[in-house]
Order: structure tokens, then C-alpha cells, then sequence
């Protein structure tokens, strides 16, 4: 399956009422992830621009970005997705590109 990145930051009123729903919203995340046919690879919690960088499995584009709306929608996090490849993905990528003559 596909693999996607997601920076995380939370919204204000995420952190106001993080005490209270911090656990079960993280779990929301996740459940609904699963709803869509992802799966929660990694979860990181960072300090820096981002509070959480995630690494996940979709089908495709389309279950990752309902997924980045759902779980925006329950007004705690904003969320960036991105799709990635492995490196022996890129590899493969550039020796169709430049016919195998990569380094």
C-alpha cells in the first residue's frame, strides 16, 4: 500500500482540552484512519513546527485525503499529508527515468 507522511500541529483549542480528550482523540484518529482503510504505521510527538509527525498506509489518494478531513474536522489538529516512496522506490524511479544509469 501506498505510504504517507502527515505533520501534525494542534490547534489551540486542542491543547486547551488536551488534558481531558488527548487519549480518546488519539484513538479517534486512529479508528478513523482504519475506517478508511489506512493504518497508523508511526506516530511521532516532536517539539519544533510540528507536534506529531505520522507515518501511514492508504490504499490511495483519495482514503488519505478523506482521512486528513475527517480527523481535521474534530477541530484539534491541522493536518499537512504528503505521499512518499522508499528509497528503493526512488531508485527504481530515476533508473525509468535515466534508464538504469543512477548511482
Amino acid at each position: 500500500m501506498p505510504i504517507y507522511v502527515s505533520l501534525v500541529k494542534f490547534t489551540e483549542h486542542g491543547i486547551a482540552t488536551m488534558k481531558e480528550q488527548g487519549i480518546a482523540r488519539s484513538d479517534t484518529v486512529q479508528k478513523n484512519i482504519e475506517s478508511l482503510g489506512g493504518k497508523l504505521l508511526h506516530a511521532y510527538y516532536c517539539l519544533g513546527e510540528y507536534d506529531v509527525v505520522a507515518i501511514l498506509e492508504f490504499p490511495n489518494n483519495r482514503a488519505a485525503m478523506k482521512a486528513a478531513v475527517l480527523n481535521s474536522s474534530l477541530g484539534h489538529i491541522k493536518i499537512t499529508t504528503m505521499p512518499a516512496v522508499s528509497r528503493d522506490e526512488w531508485r527504481e524511479l530515476l533508473g525509468e527515468i535515466w534508464g538504469g544509469k543512477t548511482k
